[in-house]
């Protein structure tokens, strides 16, 4: 009587477990879901980013190449052109600025999902621990449930 009470805990506790590894897959997997739907979106705008940045340096590289030019022809206008090129440092450092940081927002997004995915795959290994279990308590049950043993028997197996 206790060792079936006990297999009846058991496998209660085992349900509450696999319904509980369930949920918590659930959440996990929709929290992954939004981080992928995140990194798609920081995708996207990396490469805008990319793409003005690379339209902001061939500017900024025909503005540089024009006040060289100027500066050449007329020195007069030296200070002017000056100022144009502190303007392009000023631009470059912006540019600069917005991509170390779009980088690091992707480098951070990255490393949540790997922490996400580790545990993931431990939650994984817990499900395929209980589910082992379960189905050794199954067969055990189903070789008890069709070869009882008969008091004797079962005095001398529990001891």
């Amino acid at each position: 009587m206790i060792i079936e009470i006990s297999v009846a805990v058991i496998a209660a506790s085992v349900v509450v477990l696999v319904a509980y590894l369930v949920a918590t897959l659930q959440s996990a997997r929709a929290s992954l879901k939004q981080v992928n739907e995140t990194l798609t979106q920081l995708d996207a705008k990396v490469e805008t980013i990319s793409r003005e940045t690379v339209k902001l340096m061939q500017s900024t590289q025909q503005i540089a190449d024009d006040v060289q030019g100027k500066m050449k022809s007329m020195d007069t206008l030296f200070r002017s052109i000056g100022q144009v090129g502190e303007s392009v440092h000023q631009i470059t450092s912006s540019v600069k600025q917005v991509s170390a940081t779009v980088s690091n927002s992707v480098r951070l997004a990255g490393d949540k999902v790997n922490r996400e995915r580790d545990q993931v795959a431990e939650l994984m290994e817990w499900a395929t621990l209980g589910l082992q279990v379960y189905r050794k308590w199954q067969a055990r049950k189903s070789r008890t449930d069709t070869h009882p043993k008969s008091p004797s028997e079962r005095n001398e197996s529990d001891v």
